[in-house]
């Protein structure tokens, strides 16, 4: 009884540990808290009944000097640990550590809050004046500026804030841009992180910027909406969250392009454009404009005539082939297949693809080269290109009509450019002062409503219309509208898997450890 007194006491203080780590880190479940307090005090009561003329040593001698050593170096590391908690709380920093960076704002968001230049507050009117998950999504937009912050709003408290801020909705947002008197403000009910980053860009963008769809020639349409898989609705939607005014341009009743327009979208036409349009669009290039031309492939079952537009590019230093690309794809089970959506993994250094390392995909695309002969002024560079496998084919008859493609002489093996970026200098082209810019696609599904969300389609097109127009500051990776899902516990289930999971497993090994190690020690 006397040797295993002990091994008793050694029990009781596991025991007592785990049933005080639990008590101050989860409330809900108490039942794991008392069975170790009790179990441990009963241990320690064994130990002290059996051991009493032991106690009396322990006291005075050598053990009593290390035990006081002991007891002073423990009292020393917990100093350091309370110092290195008071530092950290000075020096707040956030990790996050999952797979999907559940716990961060995107990019986007980041460089939005970061380039705030006045004062940003968010009144949040919710029910009570309470919401545990709009509290966190502001949290973690004020974690990286100090110029934002927020402040929740019980409406039912304060009616005389939601008649100020012409708040009528539960659940709505309202931010303050520049000081509650004279700031600007700008209302949101969605509460979502994308939805809250294009409020803030709105709020704090002075000036709107115009992009216009040329529209009559069966171009891409964005007024159709996502039912609509041809249409552009999606991709107008997210330009007018961060900011822009997307309007449609009817070319052939105007005299030129409007003075107000900062870019035009030329997406896919099937029709002819009119010369008349043609010197328009190159005018207003000539003066400093910005342009997005997408073109779509010559199909045998259905013609299109985008010649005076292949002319336009080539100009301007873009050859756009006649060719669709066209990349192997390997199935489960089935092989190596020919697919004609080759998905694009390498681009090139350039604004637009700045810290771009995601995937898109490019359907139904034509291939892109640099004109030979570049005019003096003219930079054309490369900023999407497919892989090795893939290949320019040329014989469309027999892709069509056969489903056949195989690599020729004639064919132009992968990498196939099928996004280039054109900056030209106006006083070396000649034609006045500033410059022109320009990106060419060789698809116009890319971004329609069945492919701009797939991948990262949504982030290059957009990234493209911001190094156009100027807005260079907001390239970057948007919010997704999926983000990683959260599986969210009552406090009592996460007291219960705490203590089963993280608590109950360790302590049962320890106390194992300890049983061996004594009785193999006596």
């Amino acid at each position: 009884m006397r040797r295993s007194a002990a091994l008793y006491g050694i029990l009781g203080l596991v025991l007592l540990s785990f049933g005080l780590v639990d008590y101050f880190i989860s409330s809900g479940f108490r039942l794991f808290v008392w069975v170790n307090l009790a179990g441990g005090i009963f241990a320690i009561v064994l130990w002290i009944t059996s051991s009493r003329s032991e106690l009396s040593s322990i006291t005075t001698g050598r053990s009593a000097r290390y035990g006081a050593n002991a007891a002073i170096y423990s009292i020393a590391f917990i100093g350091l640990l309370i110092a290195i908690n008071y530092i950290s709380s000075l020096h707040h920093t956030r990790l996050d550590l999952t797979a999907e960076k559940v716990y961060s704002l995107s990019s986007q968001s980041i460089n939005v809050v970061k380039d705030l230049q006045k004062p940003l507050k968010l009144y949040g009117f919710f029910q009570g004046g309470e919401n545990p998950a709009a509290r966190e999504l502001y949290e973690t937009f004020s974690y990286y500026s100090p110029k934002l912050t927020y402040e929740m709003v019980d409406p039912d408290k304060h009616p005389e804030l939601a008649e100020r801020f012409k708040v009528s909705v539960m659940g709505t947002t309202h931010l303050q841009y520049g000081g509650a008197d004279s700031g600007e403000g700008t209302n949101v009910t969605d509460l979502t992180e994308e939805s809250l980053t294009n409020a803030i860009i709105r709020a704090t963008r002075s000036t709107k910027k115009v992009i216009e769809f040329l529209d009559g020639h069966g171009e891409a349409d964005p007024d159709q909406d996502e039912g609509q898989a041809e249409g552009y609705g999606i991709i107008k939607k997210d330009l007018e969250g961060e900011g822009y005014e997307v309007r449609k341009l009817e070319l052939a009743q105007l005299p030129k392009v409007p003075d107000d327009v900062n870019l035009v979208v030329v997406a896919g036409p099937i029709k002819p454009i009119g010369q008349h349009e043609i010197d328009a669009l190159n005018d207003y290039l000539k003066h400093g404009g910005r342009m997005i031309a997408m073109y779509r492939p010559q199909r045998p079952d259905n013609p299109i005539d985008e010649d005076a537009m292949v002319k336009l590019a080539a100009d301007w230093g873009v050859k756009v082939g006649n060719d669709i690309v066209v990349d192997q794809v390997v199935r489960l089970f089935e092989g190596p297949a020919l697919g004609l959506n080759p998905i694009v993994q390498n681009y090139g250094d350039h604004p637009i693809t700045k810290d771009f390392k995601q995937r898109t995909v490019f359907p139904m695309s034509r291939s892109l080269t640099p004109e030979p002969n570049l005019k003096a002024g003219l930079t054309v560079t490369p900023i999407a290109m497919t892989s090795d496998t893939s290949w320019a084919e040329v014989d469309l008859d027999t892709l069509f009509r056969q489903q056949k493609a195989e690599l020729t002489a004639k064919d132009t093996r992968g990498p196939i450019n099928v996004v280039m970026a054109v900056d030209g200098n106006l006083e070396q082209l000649g034609w006045g002062k500033g410059d022109a810019r320009i990106a060419v696609y060789g698809s116009t599904d890319f971004a329609d409503n069945q492919n701009v969300t797939q991948f990262f389609n949504r982030d290059l097109f957009v990234n493209s219309a911001d190094w156009l127009t100027g807005e260079e500051n907001s390239i970057s990776i948007r919010p997704r509208s999926i983000r990683a899902s959260r599986f969210r516990l009552t406090e009592g289930q996460f007291s219960i898997v705490f203590a089963f999971a993280v608590l109950l497993l360790p302590e049962l090994l320890l106390i194992a450890g300890i049983v061996v190690w004594w009785e193999r020690r006596n």
